[in-house]
C-alpha cells in the first residue's frame, strides 16, 4: 500500500468516525476503490460490544437486499446460456402459482405486480420457509396490480426467481450462486449463514444511549433476496464485477442487462430506476447503480459508476440510523471526480453506548406534550436531557438529579426550573411537571 492510500485510509477513516458518531449507531464501514484497486477501508465503532469486537473490512455484516444482485447475475448469466428465457412467463418453469403469467424480466425489475413478501409469519418467527413450505404457500399468494404496470418493491418475486433457478438446475439458488459467483471471485468472506467472528446486529433506543441485540433471521428458500453477509472487503471485489471486471464470471451481456434502465420509480423528477437487478440513481449528470439492503439490525449499501469502476460499500449494525444509501454513493461521486477528501480534523469521538439506563427512568422517557408543544427526554451521556420539537437547536435542556423523582434543569431551556415526576398508586409514571407546567 502506498502512502496516497494510506492518507486515503485515514481520511475515509475519519469519513466513517463522523458518520457513527452522528447517526448514533454501534459501527460504520466505508470502503472504495477504482479499477480494482482498494483506495481505502474506514472503520468505527463496535461490531460486537459485548464481545469488543472492532468494526473492520474484514467482519462480515449482513447485507439484505444486496443478495439480490447476485440472485439477478445467475438468472441472467442461465438466460444468456439458453436455460432461461427472460420474457418467458414463470408458469413456463413453475406449475401452481398465481403468477404464471408474470414474465421473468418484470420480477427482476420489481414490475411483476407481486405482493410484497412470501405468506407467513417469517418477520414475527424470524425463520423463513424452506423451499418446499415456499412453493405449497404460493397459492396463498397474489398480484397486487397488472404485471408491467408499475413498480412495486418485492421480495417474494425473487423467492420465484429463486425457485425457478433451483427448477432448471436442480439445485438450491444459493448452491448456484456459491458455484457461479462466490466461489470463483474468491468472496470467501461472503456466506448464507453467520460465520464465526461476524458482527452483531442492535437495535439503538430512540430515547436512550442503549442497545439492544437483534435476533438472526433465518429466511429459508426467500433467502435469496436477503439472507448473505459479506464484508466490504469482499462488495468491493463483487461491486468491481458487476463494472465489467470479471467478463469470464459475469459475463459483458449481463453487466449491461443489469444496468439498463427497465422501470422508472421516480416518475416526476426521474432520479430513481431500476434495472434487472440493480437500482438506476441519477445524481446530476451522473447515474449510480448499485443496490441497499436492511435486515434486522443491520443496513448496506453497495454504490458503483461502471465506467469507472469506482465502487464503494458502507455498512452499519443497526436497524435505523445510518443513512448507508448515501454515504456511499457520496464516496463514489468522491472517487469518479478526483475529488480530496477532507483531511480528518478534530471531529467527534465515535459513540459509544451506555450499559444501562436507571430503571426509575421507566416510563420517563419519550414525547410528552405541554401547552401544545412537544418536547422529546432522553438519557445521553449519563444524564437527563429535553429538546422541544420544532426547535432542536435552541431548545436542548440537561438535568441533574435531586432526588429520585425530582430534577433541575442546569442547562438550556427553563434554566433552574425543576422538574418533578408524578407517580400513580402503583408507582407507574402518570405525568411530568417542569416549571410547574404539566
Amino acid at each position: 500500500m502506498g502512502i496516497d492510500d494510506v492518507i486515503t485510509s485515514v481520511r475515509i477513516d475519519g469519513m466513517a468516525v463522523a458518520a457513527q458518531s452522528e447517526a448514533r449507531v454501534p459501527s460504520v464501514v466505508l470502503a472504495a476503490a477504482r479499477a480494482g484497486a482498494v483506495l481505502g477501508i474506514g472503520a468505527a465503532g463496535g461490531a460486537d460490544i459485548e464481545d469488543e469486537l472492532a468494526a473492520s473490512g474484514r467482519v462480515a455484516y449482513r447485507i439484505g437486499s444486496i443478495t439480490k444482485t447476485f440472485t439477478a447475475a445467475v438468472v441472467l448469466g442461465l438466460v444468456r446460456e439458453g436455460t432461461l428465457a427472460l420474457d418467458a412467463p414463470v408458469g413456463a418453469y413453475l406449475e401452481g402459482t398465481p403468477f404464471g403469467e408474470v414474465p421473468l424480466r418484470a420480477l427482476l425489475a420489481h414490475r411483476g405486480g407481486v405482493q410484497r413478501e412470501a405468506p407467513g409469519d417469517m418477520w414475527e418467527s424470524m425463520r423463513g420457509p424452506d423451499s418446499a413450505a415456499l412453493r405449497s404457500s404460493l397459492p396463498a399468494a397474489e398480484l397486487v396490480d397488472r404485471p408491467g404496470a408499475r413498480w412495486h418493491y418485492s421480495n417474494l418475486g425473487y423467492s420465484l426467481l429463486g425457485l425457478v433457478v433451483e427448477e432448471v438446475t436442480g439445485e438450491p439458488c444459493s448452491a448456484v450462486i456459491d458455484r457461479r459467483l462466490l466461489v470463483p471471485l474468491g468472496l470467501t468472506g461472503t456466506t448464507w449463514q453467520r460465520p464465526g467472528g461476524a458482527a452483531q446486529g442492535y437495535r439503538v433506543d430512540p430515547y436512550a444511549d442503549v442497545v439492544h441485540r437483534e435476533p438472526d433471521m433465518d429466511q429459508g428458500a426467500v433467502g435469496v433476496g436477503g439472507q448473505l453477509w459479506s464484508t466490504a472487503a469482499d462488495l468491493l471485489v463483487w461491486g468491481d464485477a458487476l463494472c465489467g471486471a470479471a467478463p469470464e464470471v459475469v459475463a459483458p451481456e449481463v453487466v449491461g442487462t443489469m444496468h439498463t434502465l427497465e422501470v422508472m420509480v421516480d416518475r416526476t423528477g426521474w432520479t430513481a430506476g431500476w434495472g434487472l437487478g440493480l437500482i438506476l440513481d441519477r445524481r446530476g449528470d451522473r447515474v449510480l447503480a448499485g443496490h441497499t439492503g436492511a435486515m434486522p439490525g443491520f443496513l448496506a449499501a453497495l454504490s458503483l459508476d461502471r465506467g469507472t469502476r469506482s465502487v464503494a460499500v458502507a455498512l452499519s449494525n443497526a436497524t435505523r440510523g445510518a443513512a448507508v444509501g448515501a454515504l456511499a454513493a457520496d464516496l463514489v461521486d468522491a472517487v469518479v471526480e478526483g475529488r480530496e477528501m477532507p483531511a480528518p480534523a478534530a471531529g467527534p469521538a465515535p459513540w459509544v453506548p451506555l450499559d444501562e439506563v436507571p430503571t426509575d427512568l421507566d416510563g420517563v422517557l419519550g414525547r410528552w406534550w405541554s401547552e401544545a408543544a412537544e418536547t422529546v427526554f432522553t438519557w445521553r451521556a449519563g444524564g437527563l436531557h429535553a429538546q422541544l420539537v420544532g426547535a432542536p437547536g435552541t431548545s436542548e435542556s440537561r438535568f441533574e438529579r435531586l432526588d429520585r423523582d425530582r430534577y433541575r434543569a442546569v442547562a438550556g431551556r427553563f434554566t433552574g426550573e425543576r422538574l418533578a415526576v408524578r407517580r400513580d398508586a402503583a408507582g407507574v409514571v402518570a405525568a411530568l411537571e417542569w416549571a410547574t407546567y404539566p
